[in-house]
C-alpha cells in the first residue's frame, strides 16, 4: 500500500480548514483530561490557572512562524567541561530525504505516533475523544496528538500545559496541513524527534541502536527505534529490553492492522530477538538543559542574536527549509554553566533515593558563588511528555515554584534587621521575642480566617518563653518570625526577597516570612548565594559563550556583582545560618564537616521540604516533594545510600529528608574541593548581635497570664511570686522593676501575686534591733498588715542574746490580723543578779 495515494485522495477534498475555532475549542477541552490538566493548573504555581485561559480561546496562525529549521543548519550546545549535550533543536546533524527513507521506516513510525495520519488534516479529533474517553475511565494520561501537532508543540509553541495552548495547537496544526504537504510534515519529523541516547531523527537511531543505515534495518529494527519516541527513559531499549519488545511487537502488529506489512511478516518481525548494539557515545545527560537553553537563547536579546524573535530563531536554527533565498544562520556552538559530571551526579542521586513512581521526587539547583554560574539544575524525573510514565514536560529545579517553607526565613530576617524596629528599638539578632506556642498574632487587619488574628504554632507544638532573634532562626519558631512579619511588614520582605535574587512574584502577606509564597529552587539557590557573599549579589547565568560556525565569538557572559546588602548585616546572618546544621540547630543531619550555613524548610502539612546552603564556593538548594500538586508526605520511603537501605518517613522535614539529600551532594561536590573559610566578619558585624533595651511594662491591673504574655511581649522574662497576704487569691501585689524603667531585653521582670493564705508572723529571734526593724518593715509592705509593734526588754545572763530578739508575743508561725500589736522580747543585761 502506498501511503502518497492516501494523500492524493485527501487532498483533492481540501480546500478548507478543518474545522472551525470553536469546534476545535470543544474538542479540545473535552480532552483536556489528557493531561489531568484542571487539576495541575491549581495545584502547581509554575503553570497558568483556569482564569488565564478564558483570556485568550482564540489564536490567529498568522502570528506564528509555520516555518522548519533548516535540515543542515544546527547549533550545538556543550557543558562547561565540554562535553556536547546536543543539538539546541531536537533535529538530527543527519538528516535524510524522504524519499530517501525506507517505507518499512515511515510505515512504522506513522503505525507507532499516528496511524492516521494520511486520513486525517492535522488533527485527529476520534483520537482525542478516546483519549479523553480512556483518561476519565482509567484515570491515566494516554495521549491524543497527532504527528503534525507534536511538531507544532515542540516548534511553534511551547510546553505549557492550558486549555488555550491545546486549542492553538490544534489551529495551527490545521493551518500547518494547509501550507506544507503530508511528506513535508513527515520529513521534518522523522528527522527531527528525539530517539534517546541523544540520537535525533531515524538515520541517527539506526546508527545507535543496531548500527546500520536505514536502507538494512529490518521490520523489527524499524519497529523498535520507534518505542522511545514516547519516552526515551521509560523505553530505554538497552536498560529495559522486556518492556520495548512488548511495545515494538505492538507496533509490528499495528503495522499488519494498517495493511503496511502482511501477517507472515508480522508474525516473523515479532519472533526476531531486540539485540540492540552497545551505546557508542556518550551519556545522555538532560534535554532539559538543552530546552533551557534554547527558550534562554530565543527570549533574550542580549545574546547578540539578534533583535526580534525571528532573528534570533534564524541565528540559532539557520534558514526555514522552504526560503531558498535565505542564507546563514545556524551552526552556533553555545556554552553553557553546567558541569556534566556534577548534573550526572545530581540525577543519579535523586533517582536513587526517590524511586516509588507514585511517591515524592526532588530536584536540585547549585549556583558558583564566585561567579553566579548555574552549574547543576536536576529533577528527579525524566524529561517528556508521557505523564504516565513519569515523565513531564517542566523542570522542577527551574520552574518548579513551590512554598519555600521556612527556608524562606532568613530573607525575611535580613529585612528585619535593614529595616525593622521592635517597641521603637532596632530588631537586632540579640533582640528578644515571644516563643510561646501556639501564639495569636493581633494583626490590625484582617489577615485569617479568624479576621484580625492570626494563630500561629511551632513545629512540635507548644512551648513558651522568649528567645533571641538568632536562636529562633536556627530553630526556627514560626511564632517568632510571625512577629517579625508584622514588625516588619511584608512589603518590606517582599522587596528584599526580590533585591536577593527571587524573581517569582509574591505576595505582601503575612504568612510570607514562614515561606507560604511559591519559588523555584534555582531562585533559591540565587538568593542564599547573595548572602554567602556578603551581600553582593551576582547574576545567576546558564550561557557561558557563543560562536559562530568559523569559531568567531558572538557573546561571552561578563560578570555582574552588584552590592545589594551591608556587609556586616550579611556576615551576621551568615554566622547564625551556620549554627542550622550544628547540634541544636534543625539540620545536623545535613552537616559536612567544613563550614556552611543554611536553612531548612517544611511547608504546611508536610507538602514541601527545603534544605538551601552552602559553602563558600556553591550555594545549593534541594526541594523535595511531589511533581504535580502540593500532597502531604507521611508514610513512604526513600532509599538512603548512606546506610544502603529503605528509610521509612513518618512525616517529612527538611531537615529529614531534604537536609541528607543536600548533604550527600555536597558531600560528592566537596571530595576534591579545598576546604574554605568564610571571610572574617567586617566591622560592625557585632553591632547585629548587640541586646537592645526595653521598657518594663505595667502589669499591675493584669491577671498573671496576661501579665506573662506583656512582659514576653517587651523581650522580657517573668518570675511570679505568690506570698502570703490578706488580699484575694492572684491578687497583683508589686512588680520589679517598676513600670517605664527602661532595662535591656533578656532582664527578668519579678511580679508578686497574692497567695490567698492568710500571712504568719515571721521568726524574728536573733535579730538585732536594727535588722528587726526592716524585717518588720518588709514583711508589712509584702503582706500589707502594717502590724505595729513594741519591745520589752527581758534580763539575762546570757552574752549570745544581748541586744537581739529572743521571742515575740504572739509566737514566730501565728496568724496575725491587720494592725496587730507584736511585742517583741529584748535580752538585756541582768543588773539585780
Amino acid at each position: 500500500m502506498d501511503p502518497s495515494l492516501h494523500l492524493i485522495e485527501r487532498r483533492e477534498r481540501r480546500g478548507k480548514r478543518v474545522a472551525s475555532l470553536a469546534m476545535l475549542a470543544v474538542i479540545v477541552v473535552l480532552g483536556a483530561s489528557l493531561f489531568g490538566m484542571f487539576a495541575f493548573l491549581e495545584t502547581n504555581a509554575a503553570f497558568g490557572t483556569v482564569e488565564d485561559v478564558s483570556e485568550s480561546l482564540i489564536c490567529d496562525p498568522d502570528d506564528y512562524d509555520l516555518s522548519f529549521p533548516a535540515l543542515g543548519s544546527l547549533s550545538e550546545v556543550y557543558t562547561s567541561d565540554g562535553v556536547l549535550l546536543g543539538k539546541i533543536t531536537e533535529r538530527n546533524s543527519q538528516p535524510v530525504p524522504i524519499d530517501e527513507i525506507p517505507d518499512i521506516v515511515k510505515w512504522a513510525v506513522v503505525s507507532a505516533e499516528d496511524g492516521d495520519f494520511y486520513e486525517h488534516e492535522g488533527i485527529d479529533f476520534s483520537s482525542i475523544l478516546s483519549a479523553a474517553i480512556d483518561n476519565a475511565r482509567y484515570e491515566g494520561i494516554r495521549g491524543g496528538s497527532t504527528i503534525t501537532q507534536q511538531i507544532i508543540k515542540k516548534n511553534v509553541l511551547t510546553d505549557e500545559i492550558t486549555i488555550d495552548r491545546k486549542i492553538c495547537e490544534a489551529v495551527i496544526a490545521a493551518e500547518l496541513e494547509r501550507t506544507l504537504t503530508k511528506d513535508e510534515i513527515l520529513e521534518f519529523y522523522l528527522n527531527s524527534q528525539f530517539f534517546g541516547e541523544n540520537a535525533y531523527g531515524v538515520a541517527a537511531a539506526a546508527e545507535e541502536y543496531f548500527g546500520k543505515p536505514l536502507d538494512d534495518l529490518t521490520i523489527a529494527e524499524a519497529a523498535a527505534i520507534t518505542v522511545p519516541i514516547r519516552n526515551p527513559s521509560f523505553y530505554n531499549i538497552r536498560r529495559f529490553p522486556d518492556r520495548v519488545e512488548d511495545r515494538r511487537n505492538s507496533v509490528i502488529k499495528q503495522m499488519e492492522k494498517n495493511g503496511f506489512i502482511t501477517e507472515e511478516e508480522s508474525q516473523a518481525a515479532q519472533a526476531q530477538p531486540l539485540a540492540p548494539i552497545e551505546h557508542q557515545s556518550f551519556e545522555e545527560v538532560d534535554p532539559r538543559i538543552l530546552q533551557e537553553a534554547r527558550e534562554r537563547l530565543l527570549a533574550d536579546p542580549s545574546f547578540g542574536l539578534g533583535d526580534t524573535y525571528t532573528e534570533r530563531k534564524h541565528a540559532i536554527f539557520g534558514c526555514p527549509a522552504n526560503d531558498t533565498e535565505c542564507e546563514g544562520g545556524g551552526g552556533l556552538t553555545i556554552t553553557v554553566t553546567v558541569n556534566y559530571e556534577q548534573q550526572l551526579e545530581a540525577n543519579r542521586m535523586l533517582r536513587s533515593w526517590f524511586q516509588d513512581p507514585d511517591g515524592p521526587t526532588g530536584a536540585i539547583a547549585m549556583i558558583e558563588n564566585e561567579t553566579g554560574a548555574i552549574r547543576v539544575i536536576s529533577s528527579g524525573l525524566d524529561y517528556g511528555t508521557d505523564f504516565e510514565a513519569g515523565e513531564r514536560t517542566y523542570d522542577l529545579a527551574v520552574e518548579g515554584r513551590r512554598q519555600a517553607g521556612s527556608s524562606f526565613k532568613p530573607l525575611a530576617l535580613v529585612s528585619a534587621l535593614e529595616n525593622g524596629s521592635q517597641y521603637d528599638w532596632p530588631i537586632t539578632l540579640g533582640s528578644y521575642w515571644d516563643q510561646t506556642s501556639p501564639q495569636r498574632i493581633e494583626c490590625g487587619f484582617p489577615c485569617s480566617p479568624q479576621g484580625d488574628i492570626w494563630t500561629v504554632s511551632n513545629a512540635g507544638g507548644g512551648g513558651s518563653g522568649i528567645v533571641t532573634l538568632e536562636q529562633a532562626t536556627y530553630t526556627s519558631k514560626n511564632t517568632v518570625f510571625a512577629q517579625v512579619s508584622l514588625a516588619v511588614g511584608p512589603e518590606q520582605i517582599v522587596d528584599t526577597a526580590h533585591k536577593l535574587g527571587i524573581e517569582s512574584p509574591l505576595s505582601p502577606v503575612l504568612s510570607i516570612a514562614l515561606g507560604t509564597q511559591v519559588v523555584t529552587p534555582l531562585e533559591m539557590a540565587a538568593a542564599y548565594s547573595t548572602l554567602a557573599n556578603y551581600g553582593e549579589k551576582v547574576d545567576s547565568y546558564l550561557i557561558e559563550r557563543i560562536e559562530d560556525e568559523d569559531g568567531n565569538v558572538i557573546y561571552e557572559h561578563e560578570m555582574s556583582r552588584n552590592r545589594v546588602l551591608d556587609e556586616a548585616l550579611s556576615a551576621a546572618v551568615v554566622q547564625t545560618l551556620e549554627k542550622v546544621p550544628r547540634a541544636g540547630g534543625t539540620a545536623p543531619r545535613a552537616n559536612i564537616g567544613r563550614p556552611q550555613f543554611g536553612k531548612t524548610g517544611t511547608a504546611q502539612n508536610f507538602r514541601d521540604v527545603w534544605f538551601v546552603g552552602g559553602i563558600p564556593q556553591y550555594t545549593t538548594a534541594v526541594w523535595v516533594g511531589y511533581a504535580d500538586a502540593q500532597i502531604e508526605m507521611v508514610d513512604f520511603y526513600v532509599y538512603n545510600e548512606r546506610e544502603d537501605s529503605n528509610q521509612y518517613i513518618r512525616r517529612a522535614y527538611g531537615g529529614t529528608v531534604a537536609g541528607p539529600v543536600w548533604h550527600d551532594f555536597m558531600t560528592y561536590i566537596t571530595e576534591d574541593l579545598p576546604v574554605m573559610e568564610f571571610p572574617p566578619a567586617p566591622e560592625g558585624t557585632e553591632a547585629f548581635f548587640r541586646v537592645p533595651r526595653t521598657e518594663v511594662p505595667d502589669v499591675s491591673d493584669m491577671s498573671k497570664k496576661d501579665a506573662t504574655d506583656a512582659v514576653y511581649k517587651a523581650g522580657l522574662r517573668i518570675k511570679v511570686e505568690f506570698v502570703a497576704s490578706v488580699e484575694e487569691e492572684n491578687t497583683f501585689l508589686e512588680q520589679s522593676p517598676a513600670a517605664g524603667t527602661e532595662i535591656s531585653q533578656g532582664s527578668i521582670v519579678t511580679v508578686q501575686y497574692s497567695s490567698g493564705v492568710p500571712p504568719q508572723l515571721i521568726d524574728l529571734r536573733g535579730l538585732t534591733l536594727e535588722e528587726l526593724e526592716m524585717a518588720i518593715s518588709a514583711f508589712n509592705e509584702a503582706s500589707g498588715l502594717n502590724l505595729v509593734w513594741t519591745i520589752e526588754n527581758v534580763p539575762t545572763d546570757e552574752p549570745s542574746v544581748l541586744g537581739r530578739v529572743i521571742g515575740t508575743n504572739p509566737p514566730a508561725g501565728s496568724l496575725v490580723q491587720p494592725e496587730q500589736l507584736i511585742v517583741v522580747f529584748v535580752g538585756v543585761p541582768d543588773l539585780g543578779g
